[in-house]
């Protein structure tokens, strides 16, 4: 059987090759839309080198730090939006999803709004200064205009989803991604602003991607505020908020934990790697779980759709760890590319967060059973756990080991989340079949790269060796998976 009839519809096998077509259309999805997420992450990795060189472990801690808590608050302030406009711009009649854009947009702008003034008023007040270890504060002004642009743009690009305006959506965030680096590269490198200077270049960037959005989506706007068409999706986006909230925790709560308990130095390193790592996040992960978010309610209506879903668990978790592998391979390169020398200690901890990430891309095919069920406030509860077994770790870890601590407890939080959902899916709501031979695979790879870590990073030439060795063990075990798969049907 060749491969051409495995993922070609009607060529041949009949009903039966519906496993094969799903995953390759799934994986063809996902392509597709890699481009307009990767533009969108772009920018968290691609201005590393620029910080890295012109500021200090310190100042770079203070900006991740700030960072990320921006991230927190936009989350928040959108009050799942972004999910809840997609389903509420499905229903209603077209005539009134002007009226759904601008109450969407009102009520969005509105909490921001709260939410970066509260943030702008702690950053510049006594309490800044003993979170952040700086009396240099001057970027605090451009907190506020910060979050409320950055709320607009993830309800306008939602816009763009709901309508399927692809191409909207990757030149807009083009459009921005350039001009943050342009108005980075004047304040931070020209003007030599520091941190300020990162908060002023992003803002520069955050209004003229705004700008470029309004043209597209505000022709047909109705700029007003009807309550009666927003509030029911306010408490349907809620726990929604309460998950994704959990997550962004996830990912700052190590940096916290490394201002409480170690320097600002040390938190600039691990952020360092974090930027590093999210190549895999951009790459990888936001690719797949937009694909995934479109295609996960599709399949349970094919015939074989729980072969599917196992398939597809026990492809993402090979292909996914092969990947962590191989950017780890070239760990070195990438610190030597995007970082300053100074940066090059935090090389150690990029594995593991690799393999963060790795985990992160299996919360989506592991959570289907949770999801079909419709059982999403149960999420909210198992995500609580994992925060509180992260929480835990850092405290126990951080303290002793620093950044390799705060890695070590967030992995322990992501895969506690990820084994509850599973278990939870499996056990009430949609049983799966899962294979222990992908598990078992991924797991030798791992075990194998750890051993040969400091031989592969010794020479370029053992680099990519490596990242051979684990590409074709991936394609490998890809193509008789599925190949098995569908002639166990065909039976």
């Amino acid at each position: 059987m060749n491969l051409f009839r495995l993922w070609t519809p009607n060529a041949g096998e009949g009903k039966n090759n519906n496993v094969a077509t799903a995953l390759f259309a799934l994986a063809g999805d996902t392509l597709v839309y890699l481009a307009g997420a990767a533009i969108i992450g772009l920018g968290s990795f691609i201005l590393v080198p620029i910080y890295t060189r012109y500021l200090t472990p310190a100042e770079f801690g203070v900006y991740a730090l700030v960072d990320v808590t921006i991230l927190i608050l936009v989350t928040v302030t959108q009050l799942g939006f972004g999910v809840s406009y997609l389903k509420w711009f499905a229903d209603i009649e077209p005539s009134r999803r002007g009226e759904l854009l601008g109450s969407t947009l009102a009520v969005g702008a509105m909490a921001a709004t709260i939410g970066g003034a509260l943030l702008a008023l702690a950053v510049a007040g006594p309490w800044g200064e003993r979170w952040l270890q700086t009396g240099d504060r001057g970027f605090a002004w451009t907190l506020l205009p910060l979050v409320v642009l950055e709320n607009l743009q993830g309800l306008l690009l939602t816009d763009l989803r709901a309508r399927r305006r692809a191409a909207a959506f990757s030149a807009s965030a083009l459009v921005r991604l350039l001009s943050i680096v342009g108005a980075s590269l004047w304040f931070v490198v020209v003007q030599k602003q520091g941190v300020t200077g990162v908060f002023i270049g992003r803002l520069v960037g955050d209004g003229i991607g705004v700008l470029m959005l309004t043209t597209f989506c505000l022709r047909s706007t109705a700029m007003r505020l009807e309550w009666s068409m927003v509030k029911p999706m306010v408490p349907y986006g809620l726990p929604l908020v309460g998950s994704g909230l959990t997550w962004l925790v996830l990912d700052a709560s190590g940096r916290y934990f490394l201002s409480y308990y170690g320097t600002p130095e040390q938190v600039g390193l691990y952020g360092a790697a974090i930027k590093i790592s999210n190549i895999f996040q951009i790459f990888v992960v936001q690719p797949f779980s937009t694909a995934w978010g479109g295609w996960m309610f599709q399949i349970v209506k094919q015939p074989h759709a729980r072969v599917v879903y196992s398939k597809i668990i026990s492809l993402a978790v090979v292909i996914s760890v092969s990947i962590a592998l191989v950017m780890a391979s070239f760990g070195p390169l990438l610190f030597s590319w995007l970082t300053a020398p100074a940066y090059f200690p935090a090389i150690t901890i990029l594995p593991l967060l690799l393999l963060v990430r790795v985990v992160q891309l299996m919360d989506y095919p592991v959570s289907a059973g949770v999801y079909l069920s419709g059982k999403t406030l149960g999420m909210f509860f198992i995500w609580l756990i994992g925060l509180a077994m992260n929480m835990v770790a850092n405290i126990l870890l951080v303290p002793r080991y620093g950044m390799l601590g705060a890695s070590i407890a967030w992995l322990i939080g992501e895969m506690s989340i990820v084994v509850l959902l599973g278990l939870v899916g499996q056990i009430f709501y949609y049983r799966l079949h899962y294979e222990w031979t992908p598990f078992m695979l991924a797991f030798f790879m791992m075990v194998l790269f750890w051993r040969v870590k400091e031989v592969i990073y010794e020479h370029i030439f053992w680099s990519i060796i490596g990242a051979l060795t684990f590409t074709f063990v991936a394609l490998i075990f890809a193509y008789f998976d599925i190949r098995n798969a569908v002639i166990r049907l065909q039976r």
